[in-house]
């Protein structure tokens, strides 16, 4: 059995769970991919279907927006080695939510931009999510996910070693240890046999 494995169910407990999100940036489409399971537990529907960079641009606070902007050019310019921000979220009904991002450019073109970035996004709120964000969000099949280019959540739940997980799991984890205050089972509960002595 692969040492990577427990992690990877960790992992993908979480992203089961909704306790952190991860996403998938396209900086040549100007699209990103969520984790279905993060996108619903925000109320955003078509979980399964990328948005544009605009649509998500435009629900972080304005007064968060250009620190955040900032630390993504500086990441994307090779001037960091990871992205990370905290910045309020509007969520899809239950407002504002604080949101810790980090991300990692893992692909470039020829001259050196920045063409693709993974990353993670936890939650830091402590408020109760919205009745929306429980099950309501719906499916919209008209964007069905493209085959030429697996989402970042798809590769994670399949093969732990996959280059691209090998090349975050270190985000991945941090992401857990942010998240520390959910609940993440990794395995089922023991439970006792022993009879208390009298």
């Amino acid at each position: 059995m692969s040492e990577r494995l427990p992690k990877q169910l960790r992992w993908r407990r979480a992203l089961e769970l909704g306790v952190f999100g991860t996403w998938d940036l396209d900086l040549l489409r100007e699209l990103v991919h969520y984790s279905p399971d993060w996108k619903a537990r925000l109320g955003f529907p078509r979980i399964h279907t990328p948005d544009s960079v605009g649509f998500w641009r435009w629900r972080v606070h304005p007064d968060d927006l250009e620190s955040m902007l900032d630390a993504q050019r500086t990441h994307f310019s090779g001037r960091s080695a990871t992205y990370e921000s905290r910045f309020r979220l509007r969520s899809n009904g239950s407002g504002y939510r604080t949101m810790l991002s980090r991300g990692r450019v893992v692909a470039r073109d020829d001259i050196g931009r920045a063409t693709r970035v993974v990353g993670t996004m936890v939650d830091l709120t402590q408020r109760p999510m919205s009745a929306a964000a429980h099950g309501l969000a719906t499916e919209d099949g008209r964007h069905p996910i493209e085959a030429h280019r697996a989402p970042f959540h798809t590769l994670l739940a399949a093969d732990a070693a996959h280059p691209l997980v090998v090349q975050v799991e270190d985000l991945l984890d941090r992401a857990l240890r942010d998240a520390a205050g959910a609940c993440v089972p990794t395995e089922p509960a023991q439970t006792s046999t022993a009879q208390p002595s009298s």
